[in-house]
């Protein structure tokens, strides 16, 4: 990725000026941009990429402070980018957007007042996002329509287990590796089965009702049999979707498939992100496309609904490769699939060792999993990663009525999170705000600390 050298008079918006011209920074080959613009008015702005100068101009932003600062933003973002298409000669999927959830904007415009049926119209108009891509954001919102009514006085149960057994090159989360913290395994069970009783105590006195509940990390499964027993016991699941992420296939057992079971497990995920044994080396997933299988059958076999993740552009992985992963997931037909576009973290290996990754070949893949999905699927929730591949999006193909409720509320952010754990976020939204409150990601801290952090996050739960 070449240096980009960007100047501009605006410095309040310098960031997100940056953050545009880093979805070109292949296409400019060291071209330097320079964006002057008056604000103090209406908006006026003029764009020099290399040798290429353009005007832009719009009428004064009406709102308070904060409305005029997100429309001038958006003015100059816009500015840019076409700025930056023309010069480069080519248009990207999510146009102008740099954010994570671009089904936020279809809400916000929804709800001031726009059809629902123009969404498409509207992103592809206002932000220059591709038809497909906007016509995905309309789907997706129809999907959503039927659960958006449903979450009053609801929150959100999520439970962390920051343990894995190996990293993923691919990977930037704090967890411990379960091999060199074995001994606090039992310890951290324990309390955090505590922390979950005081939690959903609090729902409970609070009057409000639990939509979903996800166990999550980390990996869950490389506790054993026991623990995770001891952790579910903690929790009423009282018929809710209940989902319990056994991401690795090799640390899932018949033993552990009947204890979710008995404790109210509705859905699991397991998640194969390729079926390519090459591939699965290469990224340090320690299990093969025929464990998947097995542990597949087998959790299908107790009756959960099965969500699966695939990776799009993991390392050396053809498009073909990819596209076999993706007829297989499909002719096993579970219940949830989500696809994700590669993201070079901040901390992954992937960025650590900058590893090139080629956008045009996962545009086609993520193009094939499009095609195959949506015969059968509905797109139901759809986010966005800085530092994405190709300016392109994770998103979740499910079947009808088997949406996963967690991901529809906690992505679109519609319902507050009570999150249980280190490392875990617990966020309380109210009246379109959303605060935050962060547990210590180290475990050792967690543990000896528990008491006075626990009631720090227990009043945190009653401020708002």
């Amino acid at each position: 990725m070449s240096d980009i050298i960007l100047n501009t008079n605006v410095q309040t918006f310098a960031p997100d000026l940056m953050d545009e011209a880093r979805l070109f920074a292949e296409y400019l080959n060291g071209a330097d941009i320079f964006v002057n613009a008056d604000i103090s008015d209406s908006l006026r702005a003029e764009v020099k990429v290399g040798n290429s100068v353009r005007s832009f101009q719009s009428s004064t932003p009406q709102g308070d402070a904060l409305e005029i600062k997100r429309l001038t933003k958006r003015f100059l973002k816009l500015a840019l980018y076409d700025s930056l298409a023309s010069y480069c000669g080519v248009g990207l999927p999510w146009g102008s957007l740099t954010g994570i959830r671009p089904t936020k904007l279809a809400y916000d415009y929804f709800s001031s007042g726009g059809s629902a049926d123009s969404i498409a119209e509207y992103l592809t108009n206002a932000f220059r996002v591709s038809e497909k891509k906007a016509n995905t954001i309309q789907k997706i919102i129809n999907v959503q329509s039927k659960y958006v009514h449903d979450i009053k006085n609801g929150v959100n149960l999520y439970v962390h287990v920051p343990f894995c057994d190996g990293r993923c090159y691919y990977c930037s989360f704090p967890s411990a590796d379960v091999n060199k913290n074995s001994a606090y395994l039992a310890p951290y069970v324990t309390k955090l089965a505590e922390e979950i009783r005081e939690v959903v105590k609090l729902i409970k006195e609070q009057g409000k009702r639990i939509l979903s509940i996800y166990v999550g990390g980390g990996t869950p499964s490389v506790l054993d049999a026991k623990m995770i027993a001891e952790l579910l016991t903690a929790i009423d699941s009282n018929g809710v979707e209940f989902t319990f992420e056994a991401g690795r296939p090799d640390s899932i057992t018949a033993e552990k498939l009947s204890v979710l079971k008995e404790y109210g497990v509705t859905r699991v995920c397991v998640n194969p992100q390729t079926l390519n044994n090459e591939t699965l080396a290469r990224i340090g997933r320690k299990h093969t496309a025929e464990m998947f299988y097995n542990v597949y059958e087998s959790a299908k076999s107790y009756g959960f609904d099965l969500n699966t993740d695939i990776i799009a552009g993991l390392d050396g992985e053809s498009v073909d490769e990819f596209k076999r992963t993706i007829d297989q997931i499909a002719s096993l037909r579970p219940e949830n699939v989500t696809v994700h576009t590669l993201s070079r973290k901040r901390g992954s290996v992937i960025a650590e060792n900058d590893l090139k990754i080629f956008c045009a070949d996962i545009a086609q893949m993520t193009d094939y999993a499009y095609e195959i999905f949506s015969s059968d699927y509905n797109p139901y929730y759809l986010y966005r990663q800085k530092y994405m591949v190709g300016n392109l999006e994770n998103i979740g193909f499910s079947l009808p009525c088997k949406e996963c409720v967690n991901n529809i509320t906690v992505m679109e952010e519609m319902a507050s999170v009570y999150a249980c754990g280190a490392g875990s976020i617990s966020k309380l939204v109210t009246n379109g705000a959303i605060h935050r409150h962060a547990s210590v990601k180290d475990v050792k801290l967690y543990l000896n600390e528990f008491d006075t952090r626990l009631n720090s996050k227990l009043a945190f739960l009653c401020e708002k």
